[in-house]
């Protein structure tokens, strides 16, 4: 064969997809190029522990995403401090606030990137080393879904260039075409050099020709097509027992130098080969294909019906391509969903769907239902339901046991259909693992080994070793182990509480009785007010300057705090404003400020030492001594942890000149000035006047021209200063409303 010829045949094959595109071996098979090695226990141990730490990786991104999404688009700096609180990454945080729209941008390359994940390359394990006593190690690893390769042999270079050849598509209605393969096999082996020739689709070509997987005939023609693929790829021999079963005569080998044919279990197989319809020499898995007109049978099922039962394809074909509207009747009922809103167009759209091969939550998303529908007749927000339309029929009244019946009757429905027409034709979709163990062993015979079976991890590790024990390597294929019963129990119970908290926390606010001492709430958190009291406090803790901002609730009480310290390293900086955030958030959530107080005062390290810019603490053994003695002093009334002791009168004439003894801090205050920076008193320049005249004049019974006093006389206080004497008897006499000063006549006062 000619170089022109062999390149015109190579090319007509890529174009049919009889033949994929030259490429290197690793880019078909992971573990291409890998070194045998020993089984050990701690080889075991790292893969199972590297699988492990990638299904994380995923599931964190993924948690992340979810975080950023609650958050919505223009979240508050209050919610972002909870959700730092609550685990999401600061990094992740400054790249979403970095940039326009970042929140739902971030949320979507995250999940981009969890999807995109690469898991950990395959293991690769001498197949002689495979011993009962890994078998737990093994089956632990395989939990974690990691994928190991028991070879017999030393795998090819992942350089090395490769092909693969569907044998399937050499079937044509009127049976195998042995030129075309011969052809095409030869072409194929001659363009690799001594490179790898992968055949599949031998389940599919078994199929095509009206054939079961299981049967001595099956097994005897995917041994022929292998032996003639060999033969004229790599130059060796054909076997009259081979040549005889695909009607052909017995061919000698050739001397040139050859490829090596191989049957390989290829894990992207729909990439490299989207028209191939079995792998290797594993059965077909399903018949069922789709296109734009909805789902259909595969070319491989297509053609076993017509050369085993050719009157009823026609009928078959029709079944499958029908089997939306079945899928909706099956699983919720057309009634029950008119009954809740569903118009004949939405069911309309939805069968279509069905019809198309789309599963239950897309079916009855908002993409398929459109907005209109979904707005206007189920009378919902379609943002809702982007991709989850599980959620729409839960909206819609449908129990969690109805929407799971629903998803198994229309995952089962189409396939139960093909399953149902291929065993009236007498051939049979379900093999056992014995069965393609079987089948595998007679291809490899006629291969002269170099075959590779899947066994994935539900079959357990007796497959496995009877591949090893019949010459076949063994492809492991590990599925992530999902919770437990006990698990699950465990997580449905914690999903209950966070939704009971999450109502709790709609609940409205009610006010303590001690707002100074006791919390917001037990279980829900209490925000404070969007313009706030509060006070700034700085003050230097051993020559390092700390400036300690506050921010109170409406009747007073302390409700967060933020600390800045300018001058520091940023590891203890945001050590300790996320340190401050941490303890807001308590706060908000009815922590009492006493419990902080009692945990954190007397805590010694540096920096520590005298006190400056602070008129009641002047030493402290610590940053957190000297902040929680602060807000002791200032909310709690704790002078017990006060070093010195001064006066909050604004006039500063000290405590023993009579305005002291009513100076209480009231609710009225509160409104106006910050509890804490008056230290929980009220300063002596701050006067409440009406009520103060009625809590002086209230005791006096019966006279209503007392209290109705008149305006404040133009004189001031000989006590006090303040002009705010008023007469209280027609003889002259006054009283000071500010410090209580009675004057017997007005005429006493100094001008």
């Amino acid at each position: 064969m000619k170089t022109a010829e062999i390149a015109s045949i190579v090319e007509a094959a890529e174009t049919d997809g009889l033949l994929s595109p030259e490429m290197e071996f690793g880019t078909a098979f992971r573990a291409a190029g890998k070194r045998r090695r020993p089984i050990t226990e701690e080889s075991l141990r790292n893969v199972a522990s590297a699988y492990a730490s990638a299904g994380l990786l995923g599931a964190s991104q993924i948690a992340t995403a979810e975080m950023l999404e609650r958050l919505g688009n223009a979240p508050r700096n209050a919610e972002l401090a909870e959700a730092v609180a609550s685990g999401l990454p600061q990094d992740i945080l400054e790249e979403a606030l970095r940039q326009p729209d970042g929140f739902a941008r971030t949320a979507e390359a995250l999940r981009i990137a969890a999807a995109n994940n690469q898991p950990p390359p395959a293991a690769v394990f001498s197949a002689e080393s495979a011993d009962a006593e890994f078998d737990t190690l093994l089956l632990s690893a395989l939990k974690e879904g990691a994928e190991i390769l028991l070879a017999q042999d030393d795998l090819a270079p992942a350089r090395t260039a490769c092909r693969l050849l569907d044998v399937s598509l050499a079937v044509s209605p009127d049976g195998l075409e042995t030129d075309l393969l011969s052809s095409v096999a030869e072409a194929a082996g001659k363009s690799v050099g001594d490179g790898l020739l992968l055949i599949q689709g031998l389940g599919a070509a078994v199929l095509s020709l009206g054939l079961s997987y299981d049967s001595d005939d099956g097994r005897s023609v995917a041994a022929a097509i292998c032996a003639l693929v060999k033969a004229h790829a790599a130059g060796s021999s054909l076997a009259a027992s081979y040549a005889s079963v695909l009607g052909l005569e017995a061919r000698r080998a050739t001397s040139r130098k050859s490829c090596t044919v191989a049957i390989l279990p290829i894990t992207d197989l729909a990439d490299l080969m989207p028209e191939c319809e079995s792998e290797g020499a594993g059965p077909v898995r399903t018949v069922l294909a789709y296109s734009d007109d909805g789902p259909t049978l595969a070319r491989c099922a297509r053609l076993a019906i017509s050369r085993t039962a050719p009157e009823s394809l026609p009928t078959i074909l029709d079944r499958v391509a029908n089997c939306g509207g079945e899928d909706l009747e099956a699983a919720l009922g057309a009634d029950r969903l008119r009954d809740r809103g569903f118009s004949e167009a939405a069911l309309d759209r939805v069968t279509r769907a069905l019809s198309d091969g789309l599963p239950l939550n897309a079916a009855f998303s908002r993409w398929v239902l459109g907005d209109e529908i979904i707005s206007e007749d189920l009378k919902l927000a379609p943002e809702n339901f982007d991709s989850d339309g599980l959620a729409l029929l839960s909206a819609m009244g449908f129990s969690r046991k109805d929407i799971s019946n629903a998803e198994a009757a229309v995952d089962g429905t189409v396939e139960d259909v093909a399953t149902n027409a291929f065993r009236q034709c007498g051939l049979n979709l379900s093999v056992g693992s014995e069965a393609e163990l079987a089948f595998a062993m007679a291809c490899s015979e006629a291969l002269g080994g170099q075959t590779t079976v899947r066994v994935n991890g539900r079959d357990g590790l007796d497959l496995a070793d009877k591949a090893i024990e019949a010459g076949l390597s063994a492809l492991l294929i590990g599925i992530r182990a999902s919770a437990n019963e006990e698990v699950a129990e465990r997580m449905d119970h914690i999903l209950s509480l966070a939704d009971e908290l999450a109502a709790e926390a709609e609940i409205p606010h009610e006010s303590p009785q001690s707002p100074a001492i006791a919390g917001h709430g037990p279980n829900a958190r209490t925000r404070l007010p969007d313009r706030r009291k509060g006070y700034i406090q700085k003050a230097s803790v051993g020559g390092h300057k700390v400036y300690l901002h506050t921010g109170e609730f409406d009747d007073g009480a302390l409700g967060e705090i933020f600390l800045d310290m300018h001058k520091e390293g940023a590891a203890f900086r945001s050590l300790m404003n996320n340190f401050a955030i941490a303890t807001s958030i308590g706060l908000q959530y009815g922590v009492p400020l006493e419990e902080f107080v009692d945990a954190f005062v007397f805590t010694r390290f540096e920096p520590a030492g005298a006190v400056t810019g602070n008129d009641r603490i002047t030493k402290a053994t610590s940053i957190l001594d000297y902040i929680f003695r602060e807000l002791a002093v200032s909310y709690l009334g704790r002078d017990d942890l006060a070093e010195a002791d001064v006066t909050h009168d604004g006039l500063g004439r000290g405590a023993g000149d009579g305005t002291r003894e009513t100076a209480e801090f009231t609710e009225e205050a509160a409104q106006l000035i910050s509890r804490g920076f008056s230290r929980g008193q009220l300063p002596d320049n701050i006067v409440i006047l009406d009520k103060k005249r009625e809590e002086k004049l209230s005791g006096e019974e019966g006279d209503d021209e007392t209290l109705n006093a008149p305006a404040y006389l133009t004189d001031a206080c000989p006590n006090c200063g303040s002009f705010t004497l008023f007469q209280i008897s027609e003889d002259g006499d006054a009283e000071c409303d500010t410090c209580g000063q009675e004057l017997q006549d007005t005429s006493e006062v100094p001008s």
